[in-house]
């Protein structure tokens, strides 16, 4: 599998790096636990912009991530503003999410940035473009909290965000069975072994989904989400008990 290497974070390669997400609402919260998460074990902070009061500003936007970045110190920065219809706070516009992602892209703040698949549509390869102008590496995600599609169409998804240039396919679904689990799990290793051209990032979610975001390294995912004491979706396995496992199972 290839790696996405960032200021030395070297993605797909060695240990899963561990993503912590900010989810509050004022500017003043979410650089509290910026400077919190600064000095935690892990590789990479998520900032959930949907979560933000003044996500309708641009300046308030700019002014928070900018600050943010100062506060992560050497934490790699992602950024994801996640829509309503994929499982995030707030709905926007085709045009307001292109805007918002510009936004970012334009502050160069962000390490990482989150394009949702669907919602990008056929923007989706001009947008990468453009992150990558920026010196931007891109998470291309798709989430689907009701139902985990059959393999195929996980391993289907996955490859289109390659085509399209995404550094990191990322997929999060919702098993309904064990078996879903499995599918998730077999989705990831055939991306791993038949797509290597870039890592990926899968998790099974819910409490059921819980042993895909611990041991995902096994069946080739480069990241995952830890609780670091507020989940941002269904299932996060709080930082201690991921590092720990992460551990164990890497040795």
């Amino acid at each position: 599998m290839s790696c996405v290497n960032i200021r030395g974070c070297r993605i797909g390669e060695g240990r899963p790096k561990v993503i912590l997400p900010i989810v509050e609402r004022t500017e003043a919260a979410i650089l509290e636990k910026a400077v919190q998460f600064s000095t935690l074990p892990a590789d990479c902070v998520e900032w959930r912009a949907d979560w933000f009061e003044g996500f309708q500003s641009p300046a308030a936007i700019a002014r928070c991530i900018q600050k943010l970045r100062v506060a992560l110190r050497d934490k790699l920065l992602l950024v994801t503003f996640r829509t309503k219809a994929e499982g995030g706070e707030q709905a926007l516009s085709h045009p307001e999410y292109l805007a918002f992602l510009r936004l970012i892209l334009d502050t160069d703040c962000a390490d990482l940035l989150d394009i949702e698949f669907f919602t990008a549509g056929a923007d989706l390869p001009k947008l990468v473009e453009q992150a990558h102008s920026a010196g931007v590496a891109v998470v291309c995600s798709s989430h689907d909290f009701a139902k985990t599609p059959p393999r195929a169409e996980l391993v289907c998804r996955m490859v289109q965000m390659q085509q399209a240039g995404a550094d990191l396919p990322k997929l999060a679904v919702m098993p309904q069975c064990r078996t879903d689990v499995l599918e998730l799990l077999a989705a990831t290793a055939e991306m791993a072994d038949l797509h290597p051209e870039t890592p990926v990032i899968t998790m099974s979610m819910g409490a059921l989904g819980a042993v895909s975001r611990l041991a995902g390294e096994a069946f080739g995912s480069a990241m995952t989400f830890a609780n670091p004491g507020q989940a941002s979706a269904p299932g996060q396995v709080s930082l201690d008990i991921v590092n720990e496992v992460l551990d164990a199972l890497h040795l």
